[in-house]
């Protein structure tokens, strides 16, 4: 039962795919929507934890790489989405789904888990797939342009602060073998703090031109929630896929090998998505994306075995 949690996991994260792509054309501030949804997840972690724990005690470990969890996925977040915006989201996209190398080669030199041969043509297979999909496929649709210079630094850290969520993760389960929801909540109330703080700059830059305005204030950050058409329904939801998504892969890294959970969850988000985008978008499928996805499936079972 547990080796098919990850595609569980994998649905919730191509559900959160779905309805962040959907807040893209509201115009909504982008930190002040990241920071709403962190701290619906915090608040239900938290909930979660108060209620089934039978102490509410919290190890220290838990707290500290608790808040080294919500700060990276914060800044991971912010990075991803300064490289959309000055680079294709085919490359962006890539750079973002290759990151599952770092947790997998963390498990391998860290934990000692060893990769079996199938395992490493998957994972290569895996990238393969990636790439067919989110650069030829794109290319060939014409999504695909030259990034500017500084598309490569973001590209590169989000690269990096993306992969590392999942050791963090891992390192608190392997530490203290528990208290996962305390674990989270305390980190995606860390991340919500980075969104608002990030926010705060953003907006006292805006006003800077126009000191009549007055300076920015956290208090007026958090007006521009309520202001018309936020959509909170589809914050909800993401805050539920966010919370049960990373919970259950949180849960996963101390029961299955890095190897098999983090390229089965990544690729099945993006092949999943290739067909996502073909039901609910009706866009077309490429050969390219029809290739790429036969890679994943064969790479799925590679790395199962």
């Amino acid at each position: 039962m547990v080796l098919f949690m990850p595609f569980a996991a994998a649905s919730l994260f191509l559900l959160q795919s779905l309805l962040l792509k959907r807040l893209g054309g509201r115009g909504q501030d982008t930190l002040t929507v990241h920071a709403a949804y962190m701290l619906l997840v915090a608040a239900g972690c938290l909930i979660a934890w108060a209620s089934f724990s039978s102490s509410l005690r919290i190890s220290p470990s838990s707290v500290g790489t608790g808040m080294l969890y919500g700060i990276d996925f914060a800044l991971t977040m912010i990075l991803y989405a300064k490289a959309l915006t000055c680079g294709p989201l085919s490359y962006s996209s890539f750079c973002f789904s290759a990151s599952m190398l770092i947790p997998v080669a963390a498990s391998s030199m860290l934990w000692g888990e060893k990769l079996s041969l199938p395992q490493v043509i998957g994972i290569v297979l895996f990238l393969l797939s990636f790439y067919f999909i989110l650069v030829v496929d794109a290319g060939r649709k014409g999504e695909s342009a030259r990034p500017e210079k500084r598309w490569y630094g973001y590209a590169l850290g989000a690269f990096v602060l993306n992969g590392l969520l999942s050791v963090f993760g891992k390192l608190q389960q392997i530490v203290v073998g528990g208290e996962t929801a305390a674990f989270l909540g305390i980190g995606f109330l860390s991340a919500a703090a980075v969104a608002l703080l990030a926010a705060l700059v953003l907006s006292g830059r805006r006003r800077r031109p126009d000191r009549a305005k007055g300076s920015a204030s956290l208090g007026s950050i958090l007006q521009q929630a309520p202001s018309s058409g936020f959509p909170w329904l589809v914050i909800l939801a993401l805050a539920a896929t966010t919370g049960i998504g990373n919970g259950l892969v949180v849960w996963l890294t101390p029961k299955l090998a890095g190897a098999y959970l983090f390229p089965t969850i990544n690729g099945s988000v993006i092949v999943g998505l290739l067909f996502a985008s073909r039901v609910v978008y009706g866009e077309r499928l490429t050969a390219a994306g029809w290739t790429g996805a036969l890679i994943g499936v064969a790479a799925v079972i590679l790395v199962s075995l």
